[in-house]
Parts: structure tokens; C-alpha cells; sequence
């Protein structure tokens, strides 16, 4: 989520250089094929099993023979290609390919947008570490430096290392997007309001689920018309106002103590005129959020964003429309995988939700193959209406 977020940020001050669409794109995918292989870094197979001799060797970035580091990349990139393939059968052919063909340029860095991907995503790994461990001398982050200073050649990503340098190792006032990633670190750990009132254990995070978001906007997207370019950077700044003005629910006001098992197991019944004053103090409250949370970024860049989000938040053309209807339709596919684990999970109130919310004709054979395979023999006690 954040990759995506940075490259497109980054990515932007180089258009037309660069290709916007397919740089988020290449950001998304570049580590799917890991649902299979798992996570492999650099050290498999070389870690001691010693913990204190492991803790020396992860201080530093590993040195090999080139003869040994290419052997090693091939065998991993065939390992991840293989998972990716098994992964991409799961889709209609042509956006599979697509997916592949994207996954393969970030892996060979064989065009502009790849190489640029590949170099931001080491540096938002970068920053990462420097969020997790500090600068401290004995910090482990030292191997991250020598990473990316061995794989960065990017003009622009280099000032951006410059400023990531200065922000944290010389404690100067840095504005600018820096400011802005490290805000999104924050919802990469605020977990979604809506499973924390339902007690879901480890429950599925605001940035986890506009990654899937994005990633379903791309996927479904491609079989609409729709402008696929504008619904992506939709999708990924969706909820990022969430950092300052929190994520609500439709239960906000309506729930207490005394009433809340019963009332979470079903959709909130309101008025036509108690949703519209709900949805005007929402809007207020998140449009606010969302100024403060993108006052460090560049003026265009936040115009940019705000006529998103209010594009996106008042249904206002066709992309709008479809991200937020495969937004319901994401949350109500963990709804439902969590349903799956636990069938005390009270999925009536998504159940009745969706219809509600879903009328595009695509979405709704969507819904129906989503409900054929987590709620085929289930008895809904389901009550329609308006």
C-alpha cells in the first residue's frame, strides 16, 4: 500500500517520463507471488543458527561471489514466477497475462517504470526500518543503507534518500512528501473499526484493506469502462483521512453497551434524512482529516488529491461509482472469510448491506459467486428492505 502510494508520489514529478498507471500497477503486484512462495530475503540458507552469530550477520547487507548471487536470484525467481503463475490461474486470461507481464517487469527492471518501482520499493523498506530499529549505532538498519545504496541510481530517488538522511540521522525539519509516508505508517496498524467492534482476532488493518481495494479495482476494472488510471488513485487514497479522523461505522451514534450484540448482528435501519445527516457530518469530519493529513505534500499534489476524494466520496462519475461499491464488496469478502472461521461472526448485517449498496450488474454475479461458495446451506434470517 505504501509502495504504491510513494512510487506514484515520487513517480509523478518525472510524468511523462514515466507511466503513472503502470508504475502503481508494477507496486501492487511486485510482491504477489509471494501468497505461495513466501517471503524469501537475501539470507535464506545463509543464516547460522546460533542467534548471536544470526543478530552480527543481519547488521550488514550480504556480500557474495556474483557466480553464487546470480545462481541464487535465478533459483528465486523461478520459485516466485512458479507461484505467480499458480496464482494467476485463478483469473480470466488476459488480465492473468497482464498481471504476469507487469510482475515480470519489476523483476528484470526491463522498462523505466520497473527499474523506478524496484528502487522505490527498497526505500520504503528503507524507511521502514528506520521506523522499526532508529539510527542507533548498533541499529540493523545499516544493511538496509547498503542496499539501496548499491541498487539507487535515480536522480530523484536519490534526493529523496537525501532528505530521508537528513530527516532522521541529522534531526532537521524536512517538508514534503516524507512527512506524508510516514503518517501512512499509521494506518498500516490501525485496525478496521467495524472487526474490532465484532472482537475479530488480529483484524484486518485500514492499509491492508486498501491494498486489496486497489488491487480488486485493477482486477474488476479492466473488464468495465471505466478510467482505470483515475479509479486506482482512488482507491489507494480512499481512507487515508482515516489517520486523523479515525474509522467510522454506520453504528457511530447509535450504539451503546446495553444494545450492542444485538444491533451489530444486523444492517443499521436508518431514515432517508438520518443517513443524509450522517453522511454531511462524516464528509466534514474526514474532509478535514484529509487536508491536514496532505499539508506536507506539493500544492498540485494535494489538488490532485482532493478532487479525488470528493470525486469519489459523492459518486460523481462512473469510476467513482464502481470504487465504491467494490469497496462494500471487498469488506464483504473478509466479512465473509471471517464467517468462514467463525460462524458465531454475525454475517447477516453485510449480507443485508450489500443489498443496499450494490446495483452494478457486474458486481451483483460477483456477489452471488461470493455467496455460493462462503454461504452455500446457510440459513439468513434475511428481511429486505428499502
Amino acid at each position: 500500500f505504501r509502495v504504491a502510494l510513494m512510487n506514484w508520489f515520487l513517480a509523478r514529478k518525472t510524468f511523462p517520463k514515466l507511466n503513472i498507471k503502470r508504475v502503481i500497477q508494477i507496486s501492487l503486484v511486485h510482491d504477489l507471488c509471494e501468497v505461495y512462495a513466501g517471503d524469501i530475503t537475501p539470507y535464506w540458507g545463509l543464516l547460522p543458527e546460533d542467534k548471536k552469530k544470526r543478530r552480527e550477520v543481519l547488521k550488514r547487507w550480504i556480500r557474495l561471489p556474483q557466480k553464487i548471487k546470480l545462481k541464487r536470484d535465478r533459483q528465486k525467481f523461478l520459485k516466485e514466477k512458479k507461484s505467480l503463475e499458480k496464482l494467476i490461474k485463478l483469473l480470466p486470461v488476459s488480465v492473468g497475462r497482464e498481471i504476469m507481464n507487469v510482475w515480470l517487469s519489476y523483476e528484470r527492471m526491463g522498462n523505466l517504470e520497473g527499474k523506478f518501482v524496484k528502487q522505490g520499493d527498497k526505500i520504503e523498506t528503507l524507511l521502514q526500518a528506520l521506523e522499526y530499529w532508529g539510527t542507533k549505532p548498533n541499529s540493523p538498519v545499516i544493511g538496509w543503507w547498503e542496499e539501496v545504496y548499491e541498487l539507487v541510481d535515480h536522480p530523484l530517488l536519490l534526493d529523496f534518500l537525501s532528505k530521508i538522511e537528513k530527516k532522521f540521522y541529522q534531526n532537521k525539519k524536512i517538508n514534503g512528501e516524507i512527512n506524508f509516508f510516514l503518517e501512512m505508517s499509521k494506518i498500516k496498524k490501525m485496525p478496521r473499526r467495524g472487526w474490532v467492534l465484532r472482537k475479530v482476532k488480529n483484524p484486518e488493518t485500514i492499509a491492508e484493506h486498501a491494498f486489496l481495494l486497489t488491487l480488486a479495482v485493477w482486477v474488476l476494472g479492466k473488464m468495465k469502462n471505466i478510467n482505470l488510471d483515475k479509479a486506482l488513485k482512488m482507491s489507494l487514497i480512499y481512507e487515508i483521512a482515516e489517520v486523523y479522523a479515525g474509522d467510522r461505522t454506520p453504528y457511530d451514534g447509535i450504539i451503546n453497551s446495553k444494545n450492542k450484540k444485538e444491533i451489530l448482528k444486523r444492517w443499521p435501519r436508518l431514515s432517508k434524512k438520518e443517513k443524509e445527516k450522517q453522511f454531511i457530518i462524516d464528509c466534514k469530519e474526514e474532509k478535514k482529516a484529509l487536508k491536514k493529513v496532505i499539508a506536507s505534500l506539493p500544492k498540485d499534489l494535494q489538488g490532485e488529491i482532493f478532487f479525488l476524494w470528493e470525486e469519489c466520496k459523492e459518486s460523481l462519475t462512473p469510476e467513482a461509482k464502481f470504487v465504491n461499491q467494490v469497496y462494500w464488496i471487498t469488506t464483504y469478502l473478509q466479512a465473509l472469510q471471517y464467517f468462514q472461521e467463525d460462524k458465531n461472526f454475525p454475517i447477516l448485517a453485510w449480507y443485508e448491506q450489500m443489498r443496499v449498496y450494490i446495483d452494478n450488474p457486474f458486481l451483483l454475479e460477483l456477489l452471488e459467486e461470493m455467496e455460493d461458495k462462503f454461504l452455500a446451506g446457510q440459513k439468513l434470517n434475511f428481511c429486505s428492505f428499502n
